[in-house]
């Protein structure tokens, strides 16, 4: 588990926490080994440009092609890379997140494995627009519109409190909660397809970030990962697609 510009190691934020930086696919597949469980909070896949204006912040906007290919080679390198024996996507109830966790179930499904890998993909409203780090709607939009909205969310996260959200701590921990909830079909691995402000929060939140700018905010598939070993031992992480992952041939001919 390596560092990664923009992430701190060790205790960091305001809350500190076991923090393991940069986890890398091969870190996930060793920890599922060992009789542990790891849950991806993770963007979804590329979409088209948002209306900045639009109060559903682009509920029924659908993946590009490229967001697509995206999420079955995620889909595609869990199967060839992670191995898991079962795997739980969900997702919130926008389109894209939506598509996003099939065609990641998709990718899982084209690469051969020895044995067959269990799937399922559920809707988690949680995830979306009842995120427990939401308040009100119409105040997140005036925040929108006012601008400088990173520096604002920087100031959320050091603080701990700003109009339009709820208080970070205790919603920090109520993502948790709910992401842990998800295990209890008894999948070891959870991938919880989800939007940038809630990556980005539960990063801030767990001590993985201090502050974001531009270059480190969340990207489309990026993720906050939480690795839970079979002690009972938590360490809170990031995943960080990239586009050389884009080129590795593991999909057939179906999907290329």
């Amino acid at each position: 588990m390596k560092n990664e510009n923009g992430y701190k190691n060790g205790q960091a934020g305001r809350h500190a926490c076991n923090v393991c930086d940069k986890v890398e696919l091969f870190d996930i597949k060793e920890v599922l080994e060992k009789g542990g469980r790891v849950t991806m909070l993770i963007r979804h896949a590329e979409r088209p440009p948002l209306d900045p204006g639009d109060p559903t912040f682009g509920a029924s906007l659908p993946l590009t092609e490229r967001g697509w290919r995206m999420a079955r080679q995620f889909g595609a390198m869990l199967a060839g890379i992670v191995r898991p024996k079962s795997v739980a996507f969900h997702a919130s109830g926008t389109f894209r997140t939506v598509q996003t966790a099939c065609g990641m179930a998709m990718g899982l499904d084209a690469v051969e494995t020895v044995e067959p890998i269990s799937k399922k993909i559920r809707i988690s409203e949680f995830l979306g627009s009842d995120s427990p780090f939401f308040g009100s709607l119409e105040e997140r939009m005036a925040l929108i519109a006012e601008g400088r909205y990173l520096e604002r969310l920087n100031g959320y996260f050091r603080e701990g409190k700003m109009r339009g959200y709820r208080p970070f701590r205790m919603a920090t921990g109520e993502m948790e909660a709910r992401l842990k909830a998800l295990h209890r079909s008894g999948d070891n691995l959870v991938v919880a397809v989800t939007h940038d402000i809630n990556v980005a929060a539960f990063l801030a939140g767990r001590g993985v970030v201090t502050s974001f700018t531009d270059e480190t905010w969340p990207c489309y598939q990026d993720a906050a990962v939480i690795i839970e070993a079979a002690d009972g031992r938590r360490e809170y992480g990031s995943f960080r697609w990239n586009e050389d992952m884009e080129g590795i041939d593991l999909l057939d001919a179906r999907f290329t």
